[in-house]
Formats: structure tokens, sequence, C-alpha cells
């Protein structure tokens, strides 16, 4: 069964990729670290979490990680309200994000979620929010939950630095001359957790171990 995005897909793909390519590497200047990490072309079962610190974040390690025309989907939540507007849903959804309601435990998205990671790359912030001072908040239990019922091939810790710069809350274009710092981590092991019962203290602390990664990036 083919997973991976259409060819009309994966024009606005590549339409979309060169936006933000030419967003963060030539009117900005984006370091990118761990690079080894990076989900290999074709690689799936893949969940690369983030910290949160603008809504541009997804959009930074999609033009850092994601291969131009992948074979496979990279699949990223997005606030559900964004999908009211038919443009901007087709958009989206021609890039993969799918929305989520904010605030709600939306069990949808997390069974949602635990298929895609069957056979795609998924993208998403633990923390559930934006931080207001780049400090690290914690990561909510829903995203252990997904995890645990998951299992992914490989899931991978990423911290951003100075994206916020580029698109600061209130604003609508993008900044110029900004500096932004990606780092991709080392696979973390959550086996162990798997074995533990299947509860919301399991979850919080597998999204605890997660954080406490990305802190160390």
């Amino acid at each position: 069964m083919q997973h991976g995005p259409g060819f009309f897909l994966n024009l606005w793909h590549v339409l979309g990729l060169s936006f933000w390519h030419f967003i963060f590497k030539w009117l900005n200047r984006v370091e990118v670290f761990g690079e080894e990490h990076i989900p290999k072309r074709g690689e799936e079962g893949v969940m690369l979490l983030y910290n949160h610190v603008s809504a541009i974040d997804p959009f930074l390690v999609g033009a850092t990680g994601m291969p131009f025309f992948s074979p496979v989907w990279w699949r990223a939540p997005g606030k559900e309200e964004l999908f009211n507007i038919p443009v901007i849903r087709s958009l989206l959804a021609s890039w993969g994000a799918f929305p989520v309601r904010r605030g709600k435990r939306d069990l949808e998205a997390i069974r949602k979620m635990v298929e895609m990671l069957s056979h795609s790359v998924v993208v998403i912030a633990p923390e559930g929010k934006r931080s207001t001072d780049g400090q690290l908040q914690r990561g909510r239990a829903g995203v252990g939950k997904i995890l645990y019922d998951a299992h992914p091939r490989k899931v991978i810790p990423v911290r951003v630095r100075g994206v916020e710069a580029i698109l600061p809350v209130g604003k609508i274009l993008p900044r110029m001359g900004k500096k932004v710092k990606i780092t991709y981590g080392a696979p973390v092991d959550l086996s162990p957790y798997y074995l533990l019962p299947d509860s919301v203290e399991t979850s919080q602390q597998i999204v605890d171990t997660v954080m406490r990664e990305i802190a160390k990036l």
C-alpha cells in the first residue's frame, strides 16, 4: 500500500519546502547539528519531537530534515481553527498537516497519530503550546500515550533556538537576517516503558524522558 504523497501533493511539498528553504537558508541563517540523526529518505515509523517556541517550528524541522519528493509522508498536527479556511486547509493538508483540538484530549487525533506512525514520519511538539520565554515546559501525557501505543521505530528529540525571532508573536511576515539553530539528537530508547502498565503515569514518564533528552541538546 502506498502511503507517500502522490504527484500533485509532492509538487505542493516541493513548492512549500522551497519557500521555507528560502526563508531559513537565504533570508536567515540556519545551522543544523546532528544531521546523522535525521531520518533517512524513505524511512518510516519515526517520531520527531521538538521544543515549541514559534508557529513556524514544524516548518523549520521540515526544511532541514524532509527530503524533496519524499516517498514517505511527513505529518504534523495543526490547530483545528486553521482548517476552517478552505484555501489554508487545502494547503496545510497538502503539506501533511492534520487538525487537532487545542486544550482538549483529542482521542481521535491520538488514534490517528498512532496509525500514522506505522508508515509515516510524525513531527510533534510534546509541550502542546508555545513557550513564551524560550524555556522548556513540561511535556503532555497525551504525547507519551501516543508513543506507548505506537512503539515507533525511532524517537528523535529535536531542539530549536532562535526561530521565534523570525516570526515573533503577532507578526505575519517573516523577518530577515536572524540566526537559527536546530539540533537533532540520538534516538531515545523508550523500550523499558513499554513493559509498564498502560496508565497516565506511564505516559507522563515517557514524555518526561523525551523532554529531558531535548533539554540536553
